[in-house]
């Protein structure tokens, strides 16, 4: 399963970051999440365009603890929404995805 991380920005704890990556490769899920530094040189419309297809390649979309506070967190968990796809906010909610898709 693909998953693609929302939320995160500048002020986001890395060792969170770096451990819910860990737990989540550990499921056996391939994570997506847009590289700040290529977004960075984006113009917005390209930034939301690359965001939209990513989230579009995705099973599921997590959102990440603060994800309230960014305004683009709230556009990818809209789209996701429309699309569909799955909602993941704790790694719990991931092992209950993986456990109902493999049952």
């Amino acid at each position: 399963m693909t998953i693609y991380l929302s939320g995160i920005h500048y002020e986001t704890d890395l060792n969170f970051l770096g451990g819910l990556k860990e737990q989540i490769m550990a499921l056996g899920c391939t994570i997506v999440t847009p590289e700040e530094n290529t977004t960075k040189k984006l113009s917005w419309t390209e930034s939301i365009s690359l965001r939209m297809n990513s989230i579009l390649s995705s099973d599921s979309i997590f959102m990440m603890p603060e994800w309230k506070k960014s305004t683009i967190a709230r556009i990818e968990l809209t789209a996701a929404m429309n699309e569909k796809k799955h909602l993941c906010f704790s790694i719990d909610d991931i092992k209950d995805l993986l456990t109902t898709l493999d049952g």
